[in-house]
């Protein structure tokens, strides 16, 4: 079977194609922009690996915590 990606242009839309696919019994996957940034980001192999690298220096405490104030420096 195909998938299908739909951009609902509000929340509106949004809650009536839910709605549909649920009355239709179709399962899915709702996911948010960060998702979907998130596997953008994670097409890349090089990308990846980066994204993969920082998560397991954060498990293993060595993530650094920077305020708002730094980022906007």
């Amino acid at each position: 079977m195909s998938t299908l990606t739909i951009h609902p242009a509000d929340r509106d839309q949004e809650t009536a194609i839910m709605l549909f696919l649920d009355a239709l019994h179709v399962s899915y996957k709702a996911g948010g922009k960060d998702e979907a940034e998130t596997e953008y980001l994670a097409s890349s192999p090089a990308m990846k690996a980066r994204l993969d690298k920082a998560a397991e220096q954060e498990k293993n405490g060595e993530g650094v915590a920077i305020t708002l104030d730094d980022v906007w420096k």
